[in-house]
């Protein structure tokens, strides 16, 4: 089999490939994004140790090629990235066996690989460069609207970039000052109250850049014909350029910083790590941990307002 790069893989392999993320979506139920993260990685594996469908079932995998594989791959990557590779593997694997294109379960094979939520930096900054970012967007063009719009809700509800970039126009009730953001990553759909700032900010885009589109989309395009943005548009081209303006390090000139510095705030103002945890829709106390950068002693005073904790 020839191959043209990691990112290809012949026909025999697309059609595993497509099976695969078929079986995803409809027996196992994944969200659109998990799957899309699922496909990446189970590409390059299929693409790099040269697996096909034959009639006999799936050629060219054994236990040991997948532990090898994961070793080797996963040396140079990050925790995030090693977590998606050993459970994407897991998922094709998984469904391998149960279709029958492989005699035994080999999901076994896929090697444990350790890593600890605590043991890094949060990618954070401090709350007075969220300030200056929003000072920066040109508010007199079409592109300053928009990503000022979206500054201000990153800033104000600490929310995720795709909670943001998913809202509708249904989704904010101006009569009762309510903005409703959809659930993300198994969390749950917040209902806040529509702050001044914001409001102003969201009336500015509608009014001067957005205008009556039909999309549903609050946030859409702004260069060519107005359309809703692409699912795994998180606009880092967009917002990256106000970090260097602003003069801000920041190893990430995303939207991660800000939530890190949102729930960092609420830390230091003594809101209670339990209501920090409901509005970043975290279900685990050590990533709110992790968010808010606390110390061993604070640690074990949270954990007090934390019922589910055993001391």
């Amino acid at each position: 089999m020839s191959t043209t790069g990691h990112n290809r893989v012949d026909k025999t392999d697309s059609s595993l490939l497509k099976e695969l993320l078929d079986f995803l979506r409809t027996q196992r139920g994944l969200t659109e994004a998990t799957i899309a993260i699922r496909a990446t990685y189970a590409s390059r594996f299929l693409t790099e140790l040269r697996i096909r469908k034959t009639e006999e079932g799936v050629e060219g995998i054994s236990a040991s090629r997948i532990h090898d594989y994961v070793i080797s791959t996963a040396k140079t990557m990050s925790r995030a990235s090693r977590k998606h590779l050993v459970s994407s593997l897991r998922s094709f694997l998984r469904f391998a066996h149960i279709v029958g294109y492989t005699a035994k379960n080999l999901t076994d094979a896929v090697p444990v690989i350790h890593t600890h939520k605590l043991d890094r930096v949060p990618r954070s900054i401090p709350w007075d460069s969220v300030q200056k970012l929003l000072a920066t967007p040109r508010r007199d063009t079409h592109a300053g609207r928009r990503d000022y719009a979206v500054l201000q809700l990153l800033a104000t509800y600490g929310v995720r970039i795709g909670q943001v970039t998913a809202l509708t126009v249904s989704d904010i009730d101006w009569q009762e000052r309510v903005i409703r953001f959809p659930s993300s990553k198994k969390g749950r759909a917040l209902s806040l109250p529509l702050t001044y700032e914001v409001s102003e900010a969201l009336l500015d885009y509608f009014e001067n850049t957005r205008g009556k589109s039909p999309c549903p989309n609050v946030f859409l395009t702004v260069r060519g014909a107005p359309r809703p943005l692409g699912k795994d548009n998180h606009l880092y081209s967009s917002l990256a350029p106000y970090y260097r303006k602003a003069g801000i390090q920041s190893g990430t000139k995303g939207a991660h910083p800000i939530r890190h510095a949102f729930a960092t705030r609420l830390m230091e103002q003594d809101v209670p790590i339990k209501t920090i945890a409901d509005l970043l829709g975290h279900k685990c106390i050590e990533t709110t941990a992790l968010y808010t950068k606390v110390d061993l002693v604070h640690l074990r005073k949270v954990t007090c307002e934390w019922p589910e904790v055993e001391q």
